[in-house]
């Protein structure tokens, strides 16, 4: 059975039904015109285990027995206007969603909403760590002597025991770990007022609490020794929107304001060392401390405008201002008690402030029956006053100090687009489009300061009458970087020196010179009325030429064929293929101190193809009276990365991944029987099959007698276990 959801509320649901209808009679009643369905029933799922898998329950909830999928309700006072409507999917549920509205049709409405959305990240995730107080775990004492025991040294174990040491380790943690509950459940509450006293004036203010509470994956390390926890979330979203709009005849003027408050109820994390037995020491922490996400608050103001024009234009721009900031303290520079000579921090925090201008206009024009214009105009600021601090020394991991300094940098960055096109009927069948766009990057803080992408696009639509459309198009985007230097940001974060040197010849990929190709093509076949095929084909092809490190190549090959075919008129066949390539090219070079030598150098090679299928029918049986409906999907996915090392002699040994699989298969079969009255009877069935192969999710909580190199590491065990659910549902719909 699967327990994932919410059974006080699923053995409620009745009782809530109930009531429910008490109330929508009442309701009904009064009203002058009335409408509305509810659908309920009863489910049953197989072929799993007792919890289910947590891929399956990603981001939904599937009760077993009772439960109400949707509701539906119209109320009408026709004479003086009012209204009320109510709708709601998966009530009382963790992936419930309820919308409420109610007001005076061309006057004014209040819209409530509410809607509940679950993460399961895992069911199989464990650990031998105690959550004492929010954000603070704590490792059982016995426990970690056991282990210190089994490791045979009085040091942070970087020098792993004998295999049957490890093996007699990896038993003791996986053993002794609890299953933990590692999932989030997102709650968000809207209300929602609109005043619109006459057909020129236009008002609406609003407020939303998002709320997300739970625990997800978090990484943390000791040196080079990875320790996962897990990080408790409790977030708290406060969002206050207003606007008002005047329109006239030919022109509209509106003004805008947002702001956003968010708070972290748990400021740090801080978890005890599992192999450190003891008090603190220099170069071993007993516990180790991260700082998380600070509170921080936002306001946003905008002004917009439009204007109708001569030869058939209009003009629309906004201009939108904006604050951004924070001013949580920062944490001392360690935890760890032994370490000495720490030196005070530059400021108690970051008082982290940065601002945003940005202006949009966009202006179209018709100076003939055959021909369009458009231009338009994007300007975003992000002004970062934040101060640059300089930390004089910093502790490693909480394990070393460090005598290098460093300086924080207030990124920053101004970006442009402009676009021009035009459109041109040539003839009654055919039309053809022009299109230039540049976008230019000014940036503060990076190695390279201004990137400059400009486009070039045309594209042709053939529509004839109503059974052939084709649309072929090509774009080619050229971006250029001003000046790289490698080495520009390393000497503005290190004012003493430059630490481990920049590779030279290594590019960014976002900052870097690139040459973009895309290629569509779209045709759409109607030669009947119960026969459509449709067909696509796109290709894009980043070549990243100037750079000689850093992503070199990325490719996408994407082909698409979509049929249709309705041999009677309540009977609809349908299938659709898809599959889609990526490719990626990376190469890079191992480096060490006095060592710096092209025969380390590494190449990566990435290949992603995607393929989806899908099939079914749609239609009647008995006419009137029974309906069904039945499809087939199955997506199947594979990665593979290759590596490659020159004849080095400091670089690994290079090795391909292990081949990444993904499969999902679904099959949906459902007959409906209509009753008399508005109602209906459905019977459903769901077959849900997913199988996976990914080397990054196989992990127990401890794996050093596979990989020695991790004897001093722990892992929560974050896996998505293969599922086959066959699910039966039975369906009520009363209509009204």
């Amino acid at each position: 059975m699967v327990t994932i959801g919410n059974p006080r509320a699923r053995r409620a649901a009745p009782l809530v039904l109930a009531a429910g209808a008490s109330v929508l009679w009442a309701a009904t009643a009064a009203a002058q015109v009335a409408s509305g369905r509810v659908d309920f029933g009863t489910r049953q799922i197989f072929g799993f285990e007792e919890r289910g898998s947590s891929k399956f329950l990603e981001y939904r909830a599937i009760p077993e027995g009772f439960f109400i999928r949707g509701f539906n309700l119209k109320l009408d006072w026709t004479e003086p206007g009012y209204f009320v409507t109510a709708r709601g999917t998966d009530f009382v549920e963790r992936d419930q969603s309820i919308q409420i509205s109610a007001g005076r049709r061309g006057l004014y409405e209040l819209r409530l909403d509410f809607d509940k959305t679950p993460h399961l990240f895992t069911n199989t995730g464990r650990s031998l760590y105690t959550e004492q107080s929010p954000g603070v775990f704590t490792f059982p004492a016995a426990v970690r002597s056991q282990l210190r025991t089994i490791l045979n040294t009085d040091v942070d174990p970087g020098t792993p025991g004998t295999q049957r040491d490890l093996v007699a380790l990896g038993a003791l943690i996986n053993g002794l770990s609890h299953l933990e509950d590692v999932s989030l459940l997102r709650e968000r509450g809207a209300a929602t007022f609109r005043y619109t006293p006459s057909p020129e004036w236009d008002a609406q203010v609003g407020y939303t609490l998002d709320q997300k509470r739970g625990r997800r994956p978090f990484g943390a390390t000791f040196g080079f020794s990875p320790n996962e926890q897990l990080e408790p979330i409790d977030y708290r979203t406060h969002e206050i929107r207003a606007n008002v709009e005047r329109s006239g005849e030919t022109w509209t003027l509106g003004a805008g304001y947002v702001g956003l408050i968010f708070r972290n109820d748990v400021d740090a994390l801080v978890w005890d060392n599992a192999f450190r037995e003891g008090p603190d020491v220099s170069g071993s922490a007993a516990r180790g401390r991260i700082d998380l996400y600070p509170d921080n608050t936002s306001h946003l103001g905008t002004l917009s405008a439009g204007v109708v024009l001569p030869l058939n234009g209009r003009l629309t721009s906004s201009l939108s201002y904006g604050v951004l900031s924070q001013n949580d303290d920062f944490l001392p520079v360690t935890i760890n008690s032994a370490i000495t000579g720490v030196p005070s921090l530059p400021a108690s925090s970051a008082n982290g402030k940065f601002k945003t201008l940005q202006f949009n206009s966009n202006l179209s024009l018709k100076p003939a029956p055959n021909l369009g214009l458009g231009v338009r105009f994007r300007y975003y600021d992000r002004n970062n006053e934040t101060s640059s601090l300089v930390f004089n020394s910093y502790v490693r991991t909480d394990e070393l100090l460090s005598a290098t300094a460093r300086r924080s940098l207030p990124y920053a960055y101004t970006r442009q687009n402009v676009s021009i096109n035009a459109n041109w009927r040539v003839a009654r069948p055919v039309s053809v489009r022009g299109v230039y766009e540049q976008e230019k990057w000014d940036r503060e803080y990076r190695e390279t300061g201004t990137t400059t992408d400009n486009t070039l696009g045309a594209m042709v639509d053939v529509n004839h009458r109503s059974w052939l459309f084709v649309r072929a198009s090509f774009r080619r985007s050229d971006r250029e970087a001003d000046e790289y230097s490698a080495h520009h940001v390393a000497d503005l974060a290190f004012p003493d020196g430059e630490v481990g040197g920049q590779l030279e010849a290594l590019r960014k990929f976002d900052q870097a010179d690139r040459k973009r190709n895309r290629a569509e093509l779209l045709a759409r076949i109607t030669p009947g009325d119960n026969l459509i095929v449709s067909a696509s084909h796109s290709l894009t092809d980043d070549d990243y030429d100037r750079s000689e490190y850093g992503l070199t190549d990325l490719w996408n090959r994407t082909t698409a064929i979509d049929v249709s075919f309705s041999p009677a008129p309540a009977l609809t066949l349908f299938a659709d293929f898809a599959r889609s390539i990526d490719r990626m090219k990376m190469r890079s070079r191992q480096r060490a101190p006095n060592a710096d030598d092209p025969k380390d150098d590494w190449e990566s090679n990435a290949r992603e193809p995607v393929n989806t299928y899908g099939v079914g029918l749609t239609g009647e049986i008995v006419a009137g009276r029974v309906d069904m409906d039945l499809s087939y999907r199955l997506s199947d996915g594979e990665a593979l990365t290759r590596t490659k090392t020159g004849p080095s002699s400091i670089a690994t040994s290079a090795e391909d991944y292990p081949l990444v699989i993904n499969d999902y298969q679904v099959l949906d079969a459902a007959v409906q029987y209509r009753l008399t009255g508005g109602a209906a009877l459905r019977f459903e069935y769901r077959f849900e099959k997913y199988d996976q192969a990914d080397f990054a999710l196989e992990l127990a909580p401890f794996i050093g007698f596979l990989d020695p190199a991790s004897a001093g590491t722990t892992w929560v065990g974050v896996t998505r276990p293969d599922f086959r659910a066959h699910v039966l549902s039975v369906v009520m719909t009363v209509g009204f």
